[in-house]
């Protein structure tokens, strides 16, 4: 007999309706056109995961904690502050982005 362990992991990537979910954003639309055109011009910002996904002829898969990430601090990162980074906020954001998925 085998004993199997199971590990919850939470999920890593969402669609733009599950982004408008969690953040409460009735039409995050033009919030996340932002979040792609920054992301795409700072390739390092995010690192080590990757901010979306662009899957053809299927919706666009965003990074949940990127996405937390550029949503909390969006002033500061579009006036090119570096006084923050995403690898020491992301401790955090998972404490944070975990701890609601089971509020919901």
């Amino acid at each position: 007999m085998q004993l199997i362990q199971a590990v919850t992991k939470t999920q890593q990537y969402a669609t733009r309706k599950d982004i408008a979910r969690i953040f409460c954003y009735k039409n995050p639309s033009q919030l996340l056109k932002d979040f792609r055109d920054y992301a795409v011009e700072h390739p390092n910002t995010f690192l080590p995961h990757k901010p979306f996904i662009k899957n053809k002829g299927m919706d666009t898969l965003y990074d949940i904690l990127a996405f937390a990430y550029y949503f909390e601090n969006k002033d500061l990162l579009e006036a090119g502050t570096r006084s923050i980074s995403f690898k020491e906020e992301l401790p955090r954001l998972r404490q944070v982005y975990q701890s609601q998925k089971g509020a919901e």
